[in-house]
């Protein structure tokens, strides 16, 4: 609404509608939760997306659940985006309960680095209910350093902010808070900060074409697939094909927020309207590349995973989910090839009989089906993964081998 992509007539228009809902003050978050069952239970399920300009760039905003019965939505999220915005509660108790062991604060920030997001603004959220108190404030911030360090975000690498902003005033999201209110935070606004960041270098629009597809549809007769771009380029009327199952399709329209180009480039979150597939030939993972394409579906990886917690002691054969890129698939560790030291990652085992939480290992892991992915060394975004089971993530790791979509291969592996 700030920005001027949500007029006041559709704003008074989720305000009453937030109202039938007994969910007064909820309209701002109506904008992103669009389902009827998201507004009528005031909870984010699936990831929305969203489209906004600066004098500087355009964004997506992709808003993912933070409920952790929807984990796997916010992984869905969290591997199309450049940078992370951890919104953190000040209200008393609700810092606490997101935050302490078994908080999905934690998780979340785990998952978004292990999805390649090397860009984090953490703003602390309903400082107005807090009265701007710097106290309340330098607490929370005190308790999120040094976790965030722990993965990666911090500020002297200038990839980590902290801002205090209330979201239902808009204070400090595009404008700067009243020195009255909050005389002691002199530093940038959010949007400010965004449109200022470096972002990450992407792969290169020569290379083969790469988008891992999040989903399809049809509209007025016509299917789409969707996704964002993370390599290579493709044109209106150049065909493509979708892996693993190898269909074939032109592509007879590219749309970015709902604008139509004739081209699509790395970075771009597209929809593309293509002949020759329907939309029930596409699952969430599938892969759009080029003809021909070096890019392939395997059956097994070799991977350097690390165990964060696990209720089980882990051994070949042991089960669970692998989320990697847009895809979720069934899969189970084939073989324990070595336990590594965590610093050095020198084998310290070979073929250990089983592992715990801690531990890092090398692994032999076989997919239920077949999924597009690439060593992690050749490709960041398509190598990295995490496993959970029982709704939680037991394991984060990179791909550092792909084997054929044969069990005659598998005699190959060595652990490096």
């Amino acid at each position: 609404m700030e920005k001027g992509q949500v007029d006041q007539r559709e704003m008074a228009k989720l305000r009453r509608k937030a109202e039938t809902h007994h969910r007064e003050g909820w309209e701002y978050a109506y904008v992103m939760d669009v389902s009827e069952e998201e507004q009528s239970k005031g909870i984010t399920r699936e990831t929305g997306a969203a489209y906004i300009e600066t004098e500087k760039r355009r964004i997506t905003i992709l808003d993912a659940p933070g409920h952790k019965a929807f984990v796997p939505s916010m992984i869905g999220g969290a591997t199309q985006a450049d940078v992370c915005v951890l919104v953190i509660s000040s209200r008393t108790g609700e810092f606490e309960t997101g935050f302490e062991r078994g908080g999905q604060t934690r998780e979340h920030t785990t998952l978004v680095r292990t999805c390649g997001v090397k860009q984090m603004i953490c703003v602390i959220n309903k400082m107005d209910e807090m009265k701007w108190s710097k106290e309340r404030y330098d607490a929370i911030v005190g308790k999120l350093r040094p976790f965030l360090r722990q993965n990666g975000y911090e500020e002297k690498n200038k990839n980590l902010i902290f801002i205090p902003i209330a979201g239902f005033t808009g204070d400090n999201l595009i404008n700067h808070t009243d020195s009255g209110l909050c005389p002691w935070y002199t530093g940038p606004t959010m949007m400010e900060v965004v449109d200022e960041l470096t972002l990450p270098e992407s792969k290169s629009e020569d290379d083969v074409l790469c988008i891992p597809l999040v989903g399809a549809y049809k509209d007025d007769g016509k299917s789409f697939i969707y996704g964002k771009v993370e390599a290579g380029s493709i044109a209106a009327g150049e065909k493509i094909q979708v892996l693993p199952t190898k269909i074939e399709a032109i592509v007879e329209g590219i749309s970015i927020e709902s604008t139509e180009f004739e081209k699509c480039y790395p970075g771009d979150n597209v929809h593309l309207r293509v002949r020759g597939i329907d939309e029930m030939d596409i699952h969430a993972g599938y892969v759009a590349t080029s003809v021909p394409t070096s890019m392939r579906a395997v059956e097994f990886i070799q991977a350097r995973i690390v165990v964060l917690e696990v209720k089980n002691i882990i051994s070949a054969g042991y089960r669970f989910m692998i989320h990697i890129h847009a895809a979720q698939e069934e899969a189970s560790f084939h073989k324990l090839l070595a336990r590594l030291d965590r610093k050095t990652g020198e084998v310290v085992e070979k073929n250990p009989a089983c592992a715990r939480a801690g531990d890092s290992l090398m692994v032999r892991i076989e997919l239920e089906r077949p999924i597009v992915c690439e060593a992690h060394k050749d490709f960041d975004k398509m190598g990295r993964f995490m496993l959970r089971e029982d709704g939680k993530t037991f394991a984060i790791g990179l791909v550092t081998k792909l084997y054929e979509s044969t069990h005659e291969s598998l005699g190959k592996d060595k652990p490096n």
